[in-house]
Order: C-alpha cells, then structure tokens, then sequence
C-alpha cells in the first residue's frame, strides 16, 4: 500500500463509489421505467448510458472486474440504441431491466459479498443485439448480386486533431474517470496524450470544488471529425472540449500557467472550471452520524422536560427570566430538531418509481393492460419509514392488478376501458403521510370473503358482520380468495403482512370498496418515527400521552350527561352526535370503579369516527422523544410506543385507533381480554 493512501482512506473511497452506485442504479430503473411512455427516447438513452458509463468508470479503478465487464457490454448495447441501429421496444426495455438487476447484483456481491447467481441468460440476450448487427452488416454471401464499379481510394490518408480537454468538477463528481475517455478515442485511431498539470496552486490556495489539469489529445485517424465529436456527446457540459489548429494547440499545451504565490491572479482559463451550474453546494454524509445526531437532540428534549420538571417543583413561575431564557431554547431545539429530521427526509419517489416496475412485469404474468398514475412523488417521508415501505406497496400493487382488475375482456363487456388504472398517491395530512393505492377494478367481493372466511375457519358461520368487517378479513394470516396458487398470488401471505409491517411503523390502513367501482387502500403513517407532539394526561397516579394529531378537542368532563346506550356500553353527547366513552382508569385496573374524572379527550381515528376518553386531569401538551416499548418490554396492544419524561418517570402512549376499534359497540364484548396479549 502507498504511504499516500492509508487502509482507511482507500475503504472510506470505496464506500463513496457504492453510494454512487446506488444512486446511478436508482436513476437507471426510473429511466427504464418511463422509456416506453416518453417521446424523448434518445435523451432518455443517453441518461441510461451515461449512468452505466459511471459505473463501469469507478469499477475500473477499484478492479472490480466482473461489474466492468457485464457494464462495458451492457453499455456496447445501448451505443447501438444511441445510434439507432436498434429501435427501443417492450422487449427491448425487459432485457434492459433484467440488465439493470445484474448491475444491482454485482454491487451487492462487491459491496457486501453476497452470493453472485449465474447471469449468462442476461449476458447471452445482451450479446443477440451486438450479433444481430454484425450480421445485419456483413452482406458476404450475398455480395455475388451486386455490380459496382471499383474506386479508387488512399487508404493512408488520415486526419490529424488536436483536441483540449477540461473536466469540469461535477464529472469526477459524479464518478467518471478521464481515462474512459481516451479509451474510446484510441478506438479511433493514434493518440498522444499530455497532461498540463502547472495550473495546480498551491495548498493554501488550492480549492476543492475546481479541476485545475488540462488534458491535451493529438489522434491521428481515418474518421473524420464529427465521428471523433460523438466520444464527447455523453459527458454533455460535464467537461469542455476544444478542437485547436496545429500552431494554437502547441501554444496553449506550451504554456506556463503557474500563479505560485501571485496575489489575484486566476488560472489560464478558470472561468470555465467554475461550477455555476449549482446552486446549492451538498455534501456527502454518513446516515449513522444523521442518526446518532437525532438521538442526541431527543436527549436534548428529555433534558429540556427534566429542566421544567424542576422549575416547577422549585415553583419558579411562568414569565421569568428563567423560563423565557428556557422557552427560547426549547424554540432554537425544535427548530434544530426540524431541520435534522428534514435531512432523514427523501421524497417518496424512489418507492414509487419501483412500482412502476412492479406493475409491468405482474401485467405481463397476470396478462391484463395496467396504467400507473403517480401523483405526489416529491412528498417527503423520513428514512426510517421508507426503508420499510416497499415491501407492504409491493404487495398491494401486485394484489390491485391480481385481485382487483378485471381482464380486457371483462372490462369491455362492463363498459370500461380495456386498460386497467391504478393510482399512487401521497400527500401530507393533519400531521401524517397518506399514501393511497386505488384502481377502478371490480371492487371487493363481500359474499365471497366472507363465505371464504367460514370454509377457512376464520369465523364462525353464525357470524353476523357489518360490509367493514367483512373487508378487513382480507387481513387474516392465511386468507386467499384465489381458487389455485399462481405466480403472483394464491398462498394466503401478503395482505396480514402488509397491516403488521404497516402497524410496526406506527401506521394503520383502511379500506374502502364499492362493487364494479374499484377499491381504495388508505395507509396513514406518522412523518417521523422519533418524535411526537402529544398531550399528556393523568389517570389512576400514572402519565399517559395522546397524540396531538388525533385529538379533536379537550373539554370538562360532566358526568350528569353520559347514558347507557346498552348493556355495559355507555355514551357521551358531543355536538350532534352521540359517542362511546372509554375510561382511562380501565387501563389500569379492569376492575376500576368511576371514581374522581374531570376532564374529557375527544379522539379520533383516519375514518373519523370518534370515543370520549375520560381522564383524571390534564396536564401539559408538549413533543416527546418515542421509544419502542415491544423492543425493551413486551407489545402492549393498548399503547402504540412509550418516552421518558422529564422527571425520568416512563409514560405510555396511547394507540386511539386500538381503542376506537375496541369500544366501537360493535367490538365492545373484547372488554374482557383488555390488558392482556
């Protein structure tokens, strides 16, 4: 190993290149995914081309030999796309993206060495395109058909050009190497390279964000100018190419260009390696330490609750210069909170551009026509939420085409169009992240679940339920209504996955299906998996908190005015209707007699439907650091997650939607299991 490049540095580089990589393969399947849809084919492949191009660069100087030679083949493909020998079609996109798999599975198997299955298939369809050219173009056998008059031609003569060229920053940035280059010019014919490298200042005045060589090209080739200009056309503005006459090139290659300690004095040609095509400079940085920084300002906050807690036990009132000294800095740690948090924060995007995959390939096996709409991609979702996000989206986008589409030809008889919609949407909502799945499919079929649900024993058949009831069964571990296992769908796994994934994140889905009319999927989940704005209440000498983005309105509790509705079940008047009440104490003890309650919570769920949950005081509304209560205790089925507040003591937090399914009346007789697991 050099002494310039220690062990450490030469690992940290490499990490660089695979995040790169991710980026690259992340940008090659959007671009696959909307090539078919798109008039701009040639810009789109040039983009392909261009990301493929960046990865074979990197590859090459860390010796990944496998990775280089399956891009630079994939990559010798899409030059016959380019240059429109070939013409982009379905086929061709299908190979493309099974391409774009085995460039994903060579960086895994660099990155975290994982097995590396045989792609030869892949590597055989790529060769058919290259074959299929050559012998396209070689007219051999048939060359006895034509007359032609021989010419006569110097096959001596060659073209001599002198070319200049200056990277700009933004081409190393983005991973490409100046030696992929002049590779492809010495393809071309001779080439003789210098490198003037006297821009280059010194340290104290030597800036990261510039590129200060100059490469200098003289080739000698038979091809003439504007073929030499196609090696350039993919680099786009990332560097500046310059042809030069003979006697211009000598001059500028000659040049002394060195400012060693000249004051004010800008490099021969620096306007061009300014990078004024940014607008906001960014920077590369290590998602642990984001992370570890989160962590450390919810301390923060539990400190902040720890410091209130004292000043009301020491009884200094509001208003004082300690509380305003205080407040102030609460205000500057939510805001600092804020903008961390927004730096975990990636638009969804990224799920939703995979769908698009999804849906081709489960139409092409399902054999049905499937339009995907997108709407909202650029809405922002923490990381944490969508690293788990697209297993649970991947299982409904496959169920929506399987389950919920009819066939062309059932479609048409039911006066639809013959291509099927399927909607992704996202959107921010009191607080939360919606993400809704629809499609104008046949809906859910209530007779057939149900009579389903009774064959497999998931109820019993004097079960009397309500449409609602009878749809959420689709979420019963083992429920299929499929009649035969097929490659899509069948076994009776997905959908109980799709809620359990969805619940371990905090969320919750709904449904809502009309018959012939389509069914809407409604997945709501918090912004961020680390802080909730809550309001803390007092009930039975313990500390509960309760979402703020659920609670509708606080008020006095008036005992006077609750009822019986029936047996056990109790309501309370809010406004113009009439609610079920839940008394905080039963959380408790199961056994808890009303006792001293004066103030009352109105919560509700995504659906709206509201309980009046009755506390013994209400205390503080505030923002609390969430900790998971399943990873350091147990799941407690009543109360989604825990934090600590500022006197150390632990609360619970409660999960209105456990509690609004539970003492709906329907659902009310589970009464007895409250508690328990």
């Amino acid at each position: 190993m050099s002494n310039y490049v220690k062990d450490d540095d030469l690992e940290n580089i490499r990490q660089i290149f695979f995040e790169e990589c991710a980026e690259q393969l992340s940008l090659l399947e959007e671009e696959l995914s909307s090539l078919e849809e798109t008039a701009e084919v040639s810009e789109k492949i040039n983009t392909i081309f261009r990301a493929v191009h960046s990865i074979k660069g990197g590859a090459g100087a860390f010796g990944m030999e496998k990775l280089v030679r399956f891009s630079h083949l994939f990559e010798a493909v899409l030059e016959k796309f380019r240059s429109g020998e070939c013409v982009v079609n379905s086929v061709s996109i299908a190979i493309f993206l099974k391409a774009a798999d085995v460039l994903t599975d060579i960086v895994s198997f660099y990155r975290d060495g994982t097995d590396l299955s045989v792609q030869d298939n892949v590597s055989e369809e790529l060769n058919g395109y290259l074959e299929k050219i050559e012998k396209y173009n070689d007219n051999s056998e048939d060359i006895n058909s034509f007359c032609f008059s021989p010419i006569k031609i110097n096959l001596e003569e060659e073209n001599t050009f002198y070319i200049q060229i200056i990277p700009e920053f933004f081409f190393y940035e983005n991973g490409d190497d100046i030696r992929n280059i002049l590779f492809f010019l010495e393809k071309k014919g001779t080439i003789l390279v210098e490198i003037n490298s006297l821009n280059i200042p010194c340290l104290d005045t030597f800036e990261t964000n510039k590129t200060y060589s100059i490469w200098n090209v003289e080739i000698k080739t038979t091809y003439d100018k504007s073929e030499v200009e196609e090696i350039f056309d993919w680099s786009g503005n990332s560097i500046k190419v310059n042809f030069l006459d003979c006697e211009k090139f000598l001059e500028e290659k000659n040049k002394d260009c060195t400012f060693l300690n000249e004051e004010k004095k800008e490099p021969i040609l620096g306007k061009s390696l300014q990078i004024s095509h940014k607008e906001n400079a960014t920077i590369r940085i290590d998602t642990k330490r984001v992370d570890s920084l989160v962590d450390l300002l919810s301390e923060i906050v539990i400190n902040q609750g720890a410091i209130r807690a004292q000043m009301k036990i020491n009884d200094i009132r509001p208003g004082s210069p300690l509380d305003i000294a205080i407040s102030d800095l609460e205000q500057l740690t939510h805001e600092l909170q804020e903008n961390v948090m927004a730096m975990r924060a990636h638009p969804i995007k990224m799920v939703f551009q995979r769908m698009g995959r999804i849906v081709r390939e489960t139409s092409r096996v399902a054999n049905k026509q499937v339009a995907l709409h997108l709407e909202g991609e650029d809405t922002e979702v923490d990381r944490s939420i969508l690293e788990k996000l697209s297993d649970p989206l991947t299982h409904m986008v496959r169920n929506a085409i399987d389950h919920g589409l009819e066939s062309t030809n059932i479609r048409t008889i039911s006066g639809k169009s013959s291509e099927g919609n399927l909607f992704l949407r996202a959107f921010h909502r009191s607080g939360r992240i919606i993400i809704e799945v629809e499609d104008d499919g046949s809906g859910l079929n209530c007779d057939k679940i149900y009579r389903k649900a009774i064959s497999k024993g998931i109820i019993n058949s004097k079960s009397i339920m309500e449409k609602e009831e009878i749809q959420n069964l689709i979420f019963s571990p083992g429920f299929s209504t499929v009649e035969s296992v097929s490659d899509i769908s069948g076994r009776g796994v997905g959908m109980d996955i799709v809620k359990k994934s969805i619940s371990d994140m905090g969320g919750r889905i709904s449904i809502s299906s009309e018959k012939n009319e389509g069914t809407l999927f409604s997945i709501s989940l918090p912004l961020t998996l680390s802080v909730v704005e809550g309001l803390i209440f007092r009930s039975q000498n313990q500390n509960f908190i309760v979402p703020v983005s659920s609670v509708v309105e606080a008020l006095l509790f008036q005992k006077n005015k609750i009822f019986e509705i029936s047996q056990g079940i109790w309501g309370y008047p809010y406004r113009d209707q009439y609610i079920p009440i839940f008394y905080s104490g039963k959380v408790i003890n199961k056994d808890f007699i009303n006792g001293y309650n004066n103030s009352c919570i109105i919560v509700e769920n995504e659906k709206r439907e509201k309980i009046a949950l009755i506390v013994d005081e209400i205390i503080d509304q505030s923002r609390f650091v969430v900790k998971s209560i399943e990873k350091n205790y147990k799941k407690v089925s009543e109360f989604s997650s825990a934090t600590i507040l500022g006197d150390g003591e632990v609360a619970l937090i409660v999960d209105v939607d456990f509690l609004i399914e539970i003492f709906s009346s329907k659902n009310y007789n589970k009464l007895s299991n409250f508690g328990e697991q």
